[in-house]
This record gives structure tokens, C-alpha cells and sequence, in this order.
């Protein structure tokens, strides 16, 4: 009878481990399938915004690489762990610790952002000249890592899909008084000044008996910490004259956390970080995402448009226009714009689309600038295009706007849009006054040439954008201002980043030295 007994119990318990067995089969079957399911959607939004950003021509202005990378990856991985044994333990684990739930998080995040740059970009604080991301020589890597970049590289964000439980038992770890990881008691420690601690207040009546934290164990709690390497990272950077905004999202704390939590949220602000609880909300149309993590970049143009020289050339070039094969005694950088324009075509899908319906201006230094060059060394379509473009001081427009355009479409082959305001009018020279600008002004006019102030110093003053391809004033403007100490506005600059035409790689040998003392043939010299 007893080992009747002792059979039915031996026969009930490997009923029992087969169900179990069975259980996590199905568990891990599902869990797997699942988890390859969202991670394949996930790429798949990933390739329609990359195919979103080609068919506009700006893949080039965001990275994703990193990141989709570490999601195919992750792919690579799941698929492998659902053709192992979804029975073991060992499986069913890892299954449950992928990363992917995070990689949504992030994606996620990126879709309800505006303006995105890139993912996964560090960005280091361990030398005082530190402005990007790439580490400088002899650095020690003290670094920050952003898990999105957007606005334009204004706001960094740092996910974290840590659970309460999980930074409850942090603080325990860390040895903050009164916290216990596994009880609901609303005892714990509290931060001081965002440094931790934590140690016992010997008059616990003056902070109503709950213990003060004031050391450093508050840095083994890792969101603390990253926060505060955040903060380091963008007191080191400066993008468009501001220091960028961070931005802590947790997916997993609720908006009603326990006390602990609470004050773990508080010493995160204390940074100067802006902390948003919960998961994201992106919009469900995936359209609709994509424009918001690529809007119109010309929409934070100003109404009226300051046009320095370098724009204006490249406005009437023959290679912004006209079908052009490349020559051997051609210098390499105009082969390269010919191939690029039949590639990009600037004009249409750049320089006009920026221009739309906004009204144009550019300086007498600058026009008279245009004028010399295109004297000197312009072709008579391209002195054609100058007369059309400007109305230049003093004189009376004899032609309405449709009949330029129309004119200047017998000049190109592009059809011109109907928005383009010509002409563009010239603005009478005048003592540049940088009284009403910031400090870092002077130094500005000090490092530039007498016609670059009158280009920069001007659209600064009447707070316009300055449109440019000089892409090494643009810079030294902006270091020279960023390099100031607080957080000094500089001009608006849009800088047409693509190597410019013909002429204006031949002008910007010109915009430094006196013209009319320049030959024609040395003048010819800079394209071969």
C-alpha cells in the first residue's frame, strides 16, 4: 500500500513537471514569437522613415545607423533564441530580459519629438572646448549618452525604462536610511542639493524625522547619475548659441510614484532636467510622426531674407542651371558640383524652396560685390540672370515679378516658382551699429572682413536670416559668439551646407581681396 502510494505520488509529480515543462514551452514559444513580431515592426517603421528621408533628400541630416544596427542586431538574436529550446529556463529568461521593450521605448519617445537628429550620441564634457560629440584628444571618455537627439540638437533626451521596484531596491543598495526595498513603509531618505549620503540628521524634528541624505552613495542610483553626466555634458555644448535642454523620459513610473521615487524624480529636476512619466504618446499615423521628426527646415526662416553674395552667384550660375560636363583641366571641387547637381539639383529642391513667398534683400557691398565678379569673369547667360535678379539702388523696377520670373526661366533649365519674389532689392549701405547687440558683437566685427560685416552684422541687427554658403564665417561667427561666457544670441544664419557653384567657389578666393586689382587670369586660375 505504501508504494502504491509512493507511485501515485512519484506519477503526480512528473504530471506536475510536465505541465510545468509545458507551460514554459508554451510561455517561451509565445514570448519569442512575440518579441520577433515587434521587433521586425520596428524595423520596418525604422525603413519607411529612411525611405521617407531619401525621397526628400535628407538622409544625410539625421543618423540612425547605431541604432538600427542594435535593433537588428537584437533581431538576430530572438530569432535564434525561438528556433533553441523554448522549454529552458535559461531561454525563457533571456527572452524576458531583451532589450527590445527599451529600443520601443525609444522609438517611441523619437516619434512624439520634434526635429530629430540622431540616436545614441555621446557627447563629452571633459574639456572646456568640448562642442560635439567626438572626444578630444587625450581624453579621459567622460562622456554623457543621449538616446535622442531632437530640435534641431536643442533637447537631449535619456530613456529609461527602470521599474519602481528596481530603483527602490537601488536605494537600499546605496544604503539610504529608511528605505526598504521590499516593504511599502513611507520611511526613507531624502537628497540635499542632488548630493547623497545618507546618514541620520542628529535633529530629525527639523526635517519632520525623516533622515537627510548628503554624500555621494545617491551615485550608485544609475538615472541619478546619468542625469547629472547629462547636465555635465550640455554646460559643455552649445547648439545654435543655447546650451541643450535635457530631457528625462520613464516609461515605467507612474504618475502617482511612492515617496521614494518621488524624491529620486526631485533630485533628477534638481539638475535642470525636465523628467516625464509614463510611456510616450507619438502619433498613431506614421506619417504624421515622420513630418514632426523632419518638419520643413526652412520653416524657422524669417519673413525677409538677407542674401550674402555667396547665395547671390550661385542664384545665376550656369551650373546651378544649365546641364554641364565635367573637364579635365576642371579642379576636382567643380567636378564634384556638376556631379552633385545632376544628382541633388540645388536650385529647386534648396535655394528656391527656402526663398518661398518671403521677401529678399541683400546689402549694397554684397551686390556690388555680386556685380564685379560676375564683370569679371561671368558668361552673358549669367550677367543676363544678374540683371533680372537684383534691383539694384536707386533704380526704378521697369518689370512686375511674373515677367522676371518668366525671363529668368528662359535662362534655366527649371521651371521657376511662381513664389520667388524678384527682384531682390539692394540696401543702402550704413554705418553698422552693434549697440543693441550682445557683447560678443564686437568681437564678431573685429574678425571679419568689411564686407562680411555689412552681410552678417546687418541681418544680425535687423534680426533676419542671413543666407550663406560661406560655411567658414558662418563658423567663426558662431564659435566667436558660443565661446562667450552666459548665453549670448548670434545671428540667424542658414548655411546652404553642399559645395557651391562654379562661381562661387571661384568667388571665395574674391570675397577677401580687392577685385579690381585681381586679373582676370588669376581669376581663371582658381577652376584649374
Amino acid at each position: 500500500m505504501q508504494a502504491d502510494g509512493l507511485s501515485t505520488i512519484e506519477d503526480e509529480s512528473r504530471e506536475l513537471d510536465s505541465q510545468a515543462n509545458e507551460a514554459i514551452l508554451v510561455d517561451g514559444a509565445v514570448l519569442a514569437g512575440d518579441l520577433v513580431r515587434r521587433c521586425h515592426k520596428l524595423l520596418n517603421e525604422l525603413g519607411a522613415f529612411q525611405q521617407y528621408l531619401i525621397e526628400r533628400k535628407r538622409e544625410h541630416t539625421v543618423e540612425l545607423k547605431p541604432f538600427h544596427h542594435s535593433i537588428s542586431a537584437e533581431g538576430k538574436s530572438l530569432e535564434k533564441l525561438r528556433s533553441a529550446s523554448p522549454a529552458s529556463e535559461r531561454t525563457v529568461h533571456t527572452l524576458r530580459s531583451s532589450n527590445l521593450p527599451f529600443h520601443e521605448a525609444v522609438w517611441d519617445t523619437a516619434k512624439a519629438s520634434t526635429g530629430f537628429v540622431a540616436f545614441t550620441k555621446r557627447f563629452y564634457w571633459d574639456t572646456p572646448a568640448s562642442r560635439n560629440s567626438k572626444r578630444s584628444q587625450g581624453s579621459k571618455g567622460r562622456c554623457a549618452l543621449v538616446d535622442v537627439v531632437a530640435q534641431d540638437g536643442q533637447q537631449w533626451i535619456k530613456v529609461s525604462t527602470v521599474t519602481e521596484s528596481r530603483l527602490l531596491f537601488e536605494l537600499a543598495k546605496a544604503g539610504w536610511e529608511g528605505v526598504d526595498s521590499d516593504s511599502d513603509s513611507d520611511g526613507d531618505g531624502i537628497l540635499v542639493n542632488g548630493l547623497a549620503h545618507a546618514t541620520i540628521d542628529n535633529d530629525a524634528s527639523a526635517n519632520g524625522g525623516l533622515p537627510i541624505n548628503n554624500g555621494k552613495d545617491q551615485d550608485r542610483v544609475d538615472i541619478i547619475r546619468q542625469a547629472q553626466d547629462l547636465q555635465k555634458a550640455a554646460l559643455a555644448q552649445k547648439v545654435h548659441y543655447k546650451h541643450p535642454c535635457v530631457t528625462v523620459i520613464l516609461p515605467k513610473i507612474s504618475n502617482d510614484p511612492p515617496p521614494e521615487i518621488t524624491r529620486i524624480l526631485d533630485t533628477i529636476r534638481s539638475t535642470g532636467a525636465t523628467v516625464h512619466l509614463g510611456p510616450a504618446s507619438p502619433p498613431s499615423d506614421l506619417h504624421a510622426a515622420f513630418q514632426n521628426l523632419a518638419p520643413d527646415p526652412f520653416i524657422n526662416l524669417t519673413p525677409t531674407l538677407n542674401i550674402d553674395c555667396t547665395i547671390l552667384l550661385a542664384l545665376v550660375s550656369d551650373l546651378s542651371h544649365c546641364a554641364t560636363d565635367p573637364q579635365p583641366w576642371f579642379h576636382r571641387a567643380i567636378s564634384r558640383q556638376i556631379e552633385s547637381e545632376r544628382q541633388e539639383q540645388l536650385l529647386p529642391t534648396t535655394l528656391w524652396p527656402a526663398m518661398a513667398g518671403r521677401d529678399l534683400i541683400c546689402t549694397e557691398e554684397a551686390a556690388r560685390r555680386m556685380y564685379e565678379i560676375v564683370d569679371t569673369i561671368g558668361t552673358e547667360s549669367e550677367r543676363k540672370r544678374t540683371d533680372l535678379l537684383i534691383l539694384a539702388l536707386g533704380q526704378t523696377q521697369q518689370q512686375p515679378p511674373d515677367a522676371l520670373r518668366h525671363a529668368f526661366a528662359r535662362l534655366s533649365n527649371y521651371p521657376i516658382p511662381s513664389n520667388w519674389n524678384l527682384p531682390i532689392k539692394v540696401v543702402p549701405s550704413v554705418a553698422t551699429a552693434i549697440s543693441n547687440l550682445p557683447p560678443a558683437a564686437q568681437k564678431v566685427k573685429e574678425s571679419l572682413t568689411s564686407i562680411n560685416q555689412s552681410v552678417f552684422l546687418y541681418g544680425w541687427t535687423k534680426g533676419w536670416t542671413t543666407l550663406t554658403s560661406n560655411r567658414t564665417v558662418a563658423k567663426l561667427i558662431e564659435e566667436t559668439v558660443e565661446g562667450e561666457e552666459g548665453e549670448q544670441i548670434g545671428p540667424k544664419v542658414w548655411l546652404y551646407s553642399v559645395l557651391d557653384a562654379l562661381k562661387v567657389i571661384e568667388a571665395f578666393a574674391l570675397l577677401d581681396e580687392d577685385v579690381e586689382e585681381a586679373s582676370e587670369t588669376n581669376i581663371r586660375k582658381m577652376s584649374t
